[in-house]
């Protein structure tokens, strides 16, 4: 017997698709079961819920070096919105309206300067002999470091990470 060849490539485990299917709130979809950003059943004891959640949130961190990390938390809040109500009343897919989705992209986006930032830092105390520091700290200086990053994971590499350097940046 032959053994059959699988087409589907395993990702990378350190790109976003893998760090995403090993959440353990996500279940991807398969056929015609859709696919839940927020698939949990709550223990109802307030404390260890509590202290689930925050773990659930702290599997979700490294999901913000990505592109896809914004509009990722986005995704998660609005099937947060949707979880537990009855599939029938459920008119869309989505939880919250696109006002409500784009604050929490922006959230997000500020999420990931953030942790730019900290790298950014890091980089010019280990190195203060470079440019990095006088550079950082203007950035600070003009109220911008935490502005956020703007790119749409529609159009770009959504496994791309925050860090790589990107031809005609300004930051």
């Amino acid at each position: 017997m032959t053994k059959r060849k699988s087409s589907a490539k395993k990702p990378d485990a350190k790109t976003a698709t893998a760090i995403r299917d090993a959440l353990p709130f996500f279940k991807k979809g398969r056929g015609k079961v859709a696919t839940s950003w927020w698939n949990v059943t709550p223990t109802g004891k307030y404390a260890a819920d509590l202290e689930t959640g925050i773990a659930y949130a702290k599997a979700f961190l490294p999901l913000m070096t990505f592109n896809a990390g914004a509009t990722e938390l986005a995704c998660i809040v609005s099937h947060m919105a949707i979880a537990g109500r009855e599939p029938a009343r459920t008119v869309a897919w989505r939880g919250i309206d696109n006002i409500a989705l784009g604050f929490l992209m922006g959230i997000g986006g500020s999420l990931q300067s953030a942790i730019a930032c900290i790298g950014l830092a890091a980089v010019a105390i280990k190195k203060p002999e470079g440019d990095l520091g006088p550079k950082f700290v203007k950035l600070v200086e003009s109220g911008n470091a935490l502005d956020p990053m703007r790119r749409s994971t529609l159009f770009h590499d959504p496994n791309a990470n925050i860090f790589e350097r990107q031809s005609g940046a300004s930051r």
